[in-house]
Parts: structure tokens; C-alpha cells; sequence
């Protein structure tokens, strides 16, 4: 045991030890009196993100900040309608420039579906060879040839003008040592391979990922990784042997019989790899419907329980953390909207109605709910949450309306759409009298939820009648 703890304390030191700090600092007026979040993805694929510091501006909007990092990364600081992102190396002093200041309009803040604009941003102190230069350079250049040229670049193989626009760019940047950027330059170059040949599945593969190290800090990598192995439940493993794939996935022990029937392809041999396209698969599988989660969970902690690398480690569990969210059975996150608290239905069941009232489809579901509750009101609550950017609005509308159930407001401050991961309106949710998910997503009106409801229903008269013998 004291062995162990001995071992322990040294993995610790030797951890920390790795960690260097990185500091940045400048002044924009407009951000004067913020506080900005200085963020990191927490692995390579899963998109979780990571307060690593933040940026406190006085009344001058001065901020000076350090913060640690292990490696070189990619960090990104939610702007207003920007998200700015840049490259942090150990050791490295940057005099940060902030975009000119534009915060988010309200309708903005309540749409689940907004995405920031991605802005590259500078760094008054850095020279033309300094990592983000050389990145902001390349990129220009190699997106501004793809956007004029591409289809001349699609599917073209060995006539494609990626060819000979690839050669020459490696010539031109012969002379950068920078290992972070020459990887950046291999795998964005890749990228046009795969455009040039995107069924050349075998020698991409071959070429970019057979026995390489695993680059998950470098954006490039992980791009063209995301393209070759998308959806590769039903793509790639489905090009080479695709029944004892499906045997595998199948089987009791999934992950064991696909580590040994991944092993036999030399491409697999490094287990960290077979590990990180096994977790990656497992949950794209299940994104798209290919994959019972309950089934994925159980492999993916397989993965995490024989994993020998930390940002496998890591890169699963995060998985894990959102394929169990709103699992049945699992506590439905907490809310208060208005006057109206989760709590106020403990020990009925609710049918949570997430809306705007905008949207052509609400018309068509107020009536359909409107006749659910007459059926099914003593048994089962409703709640419609609607989250329209306009409240002036929103109560127009509602008093153009016979509600029979309560139909509250969300302004951008609450998380409930967050809480519950809301992509997409209507989205409903049945909680049960415990507060636990029963079913997430639910059915709506018109696909078949009437089923569900009369279940409950039955299941609740026949406890309140054994409940009165």
C-alpha cells in the first residue's frame, strides 16, 4: 500500500510538472467593467468545455491573466456574437486583440440554434512565424483555393488541382520547423486529399493514422479524423467485414470481441487508437439511431475501465456524462421558470411542451394538448415552456388563447433549454411522479403519446383502487 501511495505521489508530481503557464494581456475600452471565460474543449471530440481562467477588465478594459496548460491548444473566449479563438503555447506571453464589441440581441440569447461567429483572433506582439501567423496565413490561403476551385478539387483523384497546389505549398513552407504547424500542414493538406478522394477510404486511413501518434490538440487532426471515420458504425467498419462487426456490437462481451476483431487489421494495431475510433463510433452510433444508448454506455465504460491513456480516459467519460443525461430513470434536472418549480409536481406525472410560439406548429399542438389534458388532466400535469424572443408578444398570443395549463415564459438567464438539451421545436419530456425521466425525448401529440397516457393512467386508477381497499 505505501508503495502505491509512494507511486501515486510521483504520477501526481510528474503530471504537474508538465503543466506551463501561459499569459495574456492587453486593453479594449468597449469590454470595460466584463468578465470574459478563457475555454477549452476537455477532449477531442465530445465538445465539453473547460474554464481554464478568467479575464477580469477594469474600468480602462485592461486585463492582464495566466493560466496553465500541459500542451499546445487550441482556447476560444465567447464574444458576444464571436467566438474568438486562438493557439496558446508554454511559456508564452500574448498581447491579446479583442474584436470591437457586440453583444448578443435577445432573440439571439433564447435561440438554441444560434452559433457565434468563429474569428481568429491576433496578437499585437506576435512575429510572421510566431504559431498563430503561420495558422492565419495558411489558412487563408488554403480556404481561399478550395472556395474557387472546388470542383476541380471533388472527386477528382489524381487530376485534381489539390495536387499540385498541395506540393507546392509543402515547398513553400519547407523552411517552418514549427512541429505544431508542420503537423497542422500535413493533416489540413490531408483534408484535401480526402476532398480529391473521398472513397480512397484504405490509403487515407493508411497514410494519416496507421501507427502515427495521436495529435487530439491539434484541430487539424481531429478534422480530417472526424471526416474519414464519420458514422463509422455504418461506413467504415461496414467496408471491411461487415457481419462480424455486427456480431461483435451484438455480442455479451462487445468490447472485447471488437478489440480482438479490430487487432487483425494492421491499421488497429495500436490499442489507443482501436480505443479512441471504438469510443468515437460508439457515440456517433447513437446519434444516429444506430446504437441503444444503454448499449454504448455499457461498451464505453469498457473503453474507459481498460484505457492506458488519460484523454481516452477522459474523452469516454465525457461521453458517458451526456449519454446518461435524461436516461429513463435518471433525475430530471431541476427548474424554476416563472412561479412555477419541478417541485410543485412531485408525485404526478408532467408533460413538459418545450415551444415557440412563432413557430407554425404551435397552433396545431395548443389544440392537440388542449384535448390530451381533457383526457388524461387527472392523471397526468402539463407545462408548455416557451422561449420567444419577444414577451410583448408572446402575451398577445396567449391572450388570443384558452389555456387550460400553464403556458410560462423563459428569458435567456435561464438553463433550462440548456439543462435539458433542447435542439429542436416542439421538444417534449414526461417526468414521473419522482421526478425521474420517463421518456426523453417523448412522443408528441400526433406520434403516438396517447399510448403512454393511457398506460399511466391505467397504472395509476389501478393503485389508487388498491390504495381505497
Amino acid at each position: 500500500m505505501r508503495s502505491l501511495f509512494i507511486l501515486l505521489i510521483l504520477s501526481l508530481g510528474v503530471q504537474s510538472s508538465f503543466a506551463k503557464k501561459v499569459k495574456l494581456f492587453g486593453q479594449h475600452a468597449a469590454y470595460a467593467n466584463t468578465e470574459i471565460s478563457i475555454l477549452c474543449y476537455d477532449d477531442a471530440f465530445s465538445k465539453t468545455e473547460r474554464e481554464l481562467a478568467v479575464m477580469y477588465l477594469d474600468n480602462r478594459g485592461e486585463f492582464s491573466v495566466e493560466f496553465e496548460i500541459d500542451e499546445t491548444q487550441m482556447v476560444f473566449l465567447p464574444l458576444g456574437v464571436f467566438r474568438g479563438y486562438f493557439f496558446v503555447e508554454a511559456d508564452k506571453v500574448y498581447q491579446l486583440s479583442l474584436p470591437p464589441k457586440r453583444d448578443l440581441t435577445p432573440s439571439q440569447m433564447n435561440d438554441p440554434f444560434f452559433e457565434p461567429q468563429d474569428l481568429m483572433l491576433g496578437s499585437r506582439n506576435s512575429g510572421k512565424n510566431e504559431l498563430n501567423s503561420l495558422i492565419r496565413q495558411f489558412d487563408y490561403l488554403f480556404d481561399n483555393f478550395i472556395n474557387q476551385n472546388f470542383d476541380s478539387i471533388y472527386n477528382k483523384r489524381s487530376r485534381s488541382l489539390g495536387v499540385e497546389f498541395s506540393r507546392q505549398v509543402k515547398s513553400d513552407y519547407a523552411h517552418i520547423t514549427h512541429p505544431f504547424f508542420q503537423e497542422y500542414l500535413e493533416y489540413r493538406l490531408g483534408y484535401l486529399a480526402y476532398l480529391a478522394a473521398p472513397e480512397a477510404y484504405v490509403s487515407l486511413e493508411n497514410k494519416y493514422f496507421a501507427k502515427r501518434k495521436l495529435a487530439l490538440n491539434n484541430p487539424a487532426y481531429t478534422t480530417l479524423f472526424r471526416k474519414i471515420y464519420d458514422n463509422a458504425l455504418a461506413s467504415a467498419f461496414h467496408r471491411r467485414e461487415k457481419s462480424k462487426f455486427n456480431k461483435a456490437f451484438e455480442s455479451d462481451n462487445a468490447y472485447g470481441d471488437l478489440n480482438n476483431l479490430m487487432r487483425s487489421y494492421s491499421i488497429y494495431e495500436d490499442k489507443n487508437f482501436r480505443d479512441l475510433l471504438l469510443a468515437k463510433s460508439i457515440f456517433d452510433a447513437t446519434e444516429n439511431a444506430l446504437l441503444t444508448r444503454s448499449k454504448a454506455i455499457g461498451i464505453l465504460q469498457k473503453i474507459m475501465q481498460n484505457s492506458q491513456d488519460g484523454r481516452i480516459t477522459k474523452l469516454t467519460d465525457n461521453y458517458l456524462v451526456r449519454l446518461s443525461h435524461l436516461m429513463k430513470n435518471s433525475i430530471a434536472p431541476y427548474f424554476e421558470v416563472e412561479d412555477i418549480a419541478l417541485s410543485d409536481y412531485r408525485g404526478k406525472y408532467l408533460y413538459v411542451h418545450f415551444c415557440n410560439t412563432t413557430n407554425s406548429i404551435w397552433e396545431r399542438d395548443f389544440e392537440l394538448i388542449k384535448k390530451l389534458r381533457e383526457a388524461f388532466g387527472k392523471e397526468i400535469e402539463f407545462l408548455s415552456v416557451a422561449s420567444d424572443a419577444d414577451h410583448l408578444r408572446f402575451q398577445n398570443r396567449l391572450k388570443q388563447k384558452d389555456a387550460t395549463w400553464p403556458i410560462v415564459h423563459i428569458d435567456h438567464e435561464n438553463l433550462i433549454l440548456k439543462d435539458y438539451n433542447i435542439k429542436v421545436f416542439p421538444t417534449y419530456i414526461l417526468i414521473d411522479p419522482k421526478g425521474k425521466v420517463y421518456q426523453y425525448p417523448a412522443r408528441g401529440p400526433l406520434d403516438g403519446i396517447e399510448k403512454s397516457f393511457v398506460k399511466i393512467q391505467r397504472d395509476v386508477q389501478r393503485r389508487n383502487y388498491s390504495q381505497k381497499k
